[in-house]
């Protein structure tokens, strides 16, 4: 029976066409084989198409180890093909994976005590269910959760001297970015989405020290600042309800929200708008005189923890 759901694998992948996705931050992943399941979807960058003749076989360790995976991310970064095998026993898309390098297992989410309660789909366009990416020259895996739903819950497992390692599971979304351009990415994260009106996201950037993310005080308020200023030239250039939450929302987590008051002159300017009369302006000026900062912005910076890697 095993040998006989191996060949189906096989005929299901070798059938499979390569294909690259959208841009990312470095060298990020080429997808080059798609699901083994029925009903999967996902996404990634490019690097190079790995030509069709050499899609990668099921990992003869999977097959050995484990059977009945229900889907198969075959990505390649900076050169070389990881597989992401995935299995499911709950409710949501996989509740187990496993990644391979070379035909061997390199993580194991059972093996290191991961329990999933359900996985997203990271690209449904590229049949991805995990976003693959090359950061500070690191292959790396982030797998997104539905554990903290409707909040965000992430995995990161990235590979570090050569050896797989589980650096984040934490409730928190995660994404990396060039903060202060210097050339090494930087991981962002945010324990909560924002919502209108004026409850921004509190993001953190996080710079990675042995397998562990520490914040970084100094990088998180030069993001904040780089935000105001992105936000503040949003504005001027399409002056919306939208575009001027987000500016109070960057005065609000820089915990400037008195100076932001001082500042409504020029914002009712940009707006074409006047005080009285009953604009957009006007409803969010008397939003924020009247509201006092949540208590949650109060020295959030200084709040901020490592990342976990169990939760």
């Amino acid at each position: 029976m095993r040998i006989l759901s191996l060949l189906l694998a096989l005929a299901v992948i070798a059938g499979c066409s390569s294909s690259a996705g959208t841009e990312s931050a470095e060298p990020a992943a080429t997808p080059v084989s798609s699901s083994v399941s029925p009903s999967s979807d996902p996404q990634a960058s490019a690097e190079e198409a790995a030509p069709a003749g050499e899609l990668p076989e099921v990992s003869p360790e999977i097959a050995d180890k484990y059977s009945d995976f229900v889907h198969m991310d075959a990505v390649q970064l900076n050169g070389q093909i990881f597989e992401v095998y995935y299995w499911n026993k709950g409710e949501f898309t996989y509740t187990q994976f496993a990644i391979v390098k070379d035909g061997k297992i390199v993580f194991d989410s059972k093996q290191a005590g991961i329990k999933i309660e359900g996985g997203n789909i990271w690209s449904e366009e590229d049949d991805l269910w995990a976003e693959a990416l090359v950061q500070n020259n690191h292959a790396t895996f982030l797998f997104s959760l539905m554990d903290n739903r409707p909040e965000s819950s992430y995995i990161v497992v990235e590979e570090i001297d050569g050896v797989m390692q589980l650096t984040v599971k934490d409730n928190v979304s995660v994404n990396y970015e060039d903060t202060d351009q210097d050339g090494d990415e930087d991981l962002l994260a945010s324990p909560f989405s924002g919502q209108l009106p004026l409850g921004p996201a509190l993001v953190g950037v996080y710079e990675l020290q042995g397998t562990r993310y520490v914040p970084d005080k100094t990088l998180t308020k030069q993001y904040a600042e780089d935000q105001l200023r992105l936000s503040e030239q949003e504005y001027k250039n399409n002056p919306t309800d939208l575009t001027l939450d987000s500016l109070l929302s960057a005065y609000l987590i820089l915990e400037q929200r008195s100076f932001a008051l001082t500042r409504f002159e020029e914002f009712y300017e940009w707006a074409g708008q006047r005080a009285g009369d009953g604009g957009f302006v006007d409803e969010y000026y008397a939003r924020l005189k009247k509201n006092e900062t949540p208590e949650y912005f109060s020295g959030w910076m200084d709040k901020l923890e490592p990342l976990h890697t169990e939760r």
